[in-house]
């Protein structure tokens, strides 16, 4: 038996049949590559990043430096332990 994980694009992804249907992951795992660009303006605490075709910013407050016209990078990670 194939002892590698499994390419997460490769699987099904049709209703019944997906991984997240399925009450155990597969034996030897699931691979799922992410990937994210990044942007920082010099002299800005704005940063922009990139995935596919969703875009995220974030700043600081006015008293890190910043606009204070997104969440800031912390917000981001709280949130992403919410989903």
């Amino acid at each position: 038996m194939n002892d590698k994980p499994l390419l997460h694009r490769d699987m099904s992804t049709a209703p019944g049949e997906r991984v997240i249907d399925k009450p155990e992951l597969p034996r030897q795992g699931l691979l799922v590559k992410q990937f994210a660009d990044t942007e920082a303006p010099p002299g800005s605490q704005l940063k922009v990043g990139r995935h596919r075709h969703f875009e995220v910013m974030c700043d600081e407050p006015a008293d890190l430096g910043g606009k204070d016209e997104h969440p800031q990078p912390l917000t981001y990670i709280c949130m992403g332990v919410g989903f």
